[in-house]
């Protein structure tokens, strides 16, 4: 390893550190440290468990997806992908960047003999999904909660909608799909890449249902709004679920924004306070009772993922010639 990596590396982990500090100092600033345990002290426990319960139903839809996007034909053990699932979403909750993609990622290869490039194209997949949707709820649920959007992000929002959706919709029809990979072959890559991307493109696009993909993101978003309106009900700021699901949309977007803190700290209250000021919060209130909502978010998210990693952990993974026969098998 050359010394040019060896400061990347740094440099990688050395930017979300100085960012989740430097935000957190701003956050803390807000915040009067006696007044946040006192809230967190006197946290409901009702809505706690109704937010745990709702996390969870968001974590079996987003398994649901996957096991959508990955089956083509193949039995997949729901009990295992919940596991992977779980697992992965801890790691999104913890480390920033895409760390849940690529723990999902490796876990799909390695307990559900996946492919990488399956993988990742489901993966990939998962996200355009997400985003089309948050888009969709933050435009309808604006006028909703009384926020005026302006007439060009009104009409970009819709024609970015529009357009990944467009694309989405080309991978699950043959027709399309061979266009696909007609283009694709027309790329200067080298022929094992080409093998992996066409088998990955069939493995994605021949057995996944659109319309079940479409009712497993619906089911995702219903059950983290529900999560987020009972996390805001605990700590006695109550929200409308019209509400919670815009300012949720936003903050959700904006976590595609590059760079983000450790454990969501920072970043998250920033992204949080984007949302709540639209709905006319003021700053601090914002800031504050967002710090109040992740660490809450955080008790009742983690302990599930560890649970996911338990279950991991108790099976053993697909390897040598297990993994080898699984893949050849979704190959015939």
């Amino acid at each position: 390893m050359g010394p040019g990596m060896i400061n990347r590396r740094w440099l990688r982990l050395a930017v979300p550190i100085a960012v989740t500090v430097a935000l957190l100092v701003l956050v803390l600033r807000a915040v009067r440290p006696a007044e946040l345990a006192e809230t967190l002290v006197e946290v409901s426990p009702g809505f706690a468990l109704l937010a745990a319960l709702a996390a969870f139903g968001f974590i079996a839809a987003r398994a649901w997806r996957y096991r959508l996007l990955l089956g083509n034909g193949q039995p997949r053990r729901m009990r295992t992908l919940l596991a992977v699932t779980l697992s992965s979403w801890g790691a999104s909750l913890l480390l920033p960047g895409p760390s849940g993609d690529a723990a999902f990622v490796m876990l799909a290869r390695t307990r559900l003999g996946a492919p990488v490039a399956v993988g990742v194209g489901a993966a990939v997949l998962s996200r355009l999904l997400d985003v089309v949707s948050l888009l969709l709820i933050a435009l309808i649920t604006a006028p909703l909660a009384g926020v005026i959007m302006p007439r060009p992000l009104l009409a970009g929002g819709v024609a970015l909608a529009l357009l990944i959706a467009a694309g989405l919709s080309g991978l699950f029809w043959s027709r399309s799909r061979r266009s696909i990979v007609a283009w694709l072959e027309r790329l200067a890559l080298p022929a094992s890449i080409h093998e992996r991307l066409h088998f990955a493109i069939e493995e994605l696009g021949s057995g996944s249902r659109p319309a079940l993909l479409l009712a497993a993101t619906l089911t995702a978003r219903v059950a983290t709004g529900l999560q987020y309106f009972a996390l805001f009900a605990a700590i006695d700021q109550p929200l409308s679920l019209v509400q919670v699901w815009f300012a949720l949309s936003i903050r959700t977007l904006l976590l595609a924004v590059p760079i983000q803190g450790v454990v969501g700290l920072g970043t998250m209250q920033v992204w949080w306070a984007a949302g709540l000021t639209l709905l006319g919060w003021p700053a601090d209130e914002a800031l504050a009772a967002s710090l109040s909502v992740h660490l809450l978010d955080l008790c009742v998210s983690l302990p599930q993922a560890a649970l996911g990693w338990l279950l991991i952990n108790l099976r053993r993974p697909m390897l040598g010639d297990a993994q080898t026969a699984a893949v050849e098998a979704q190959r015939r």
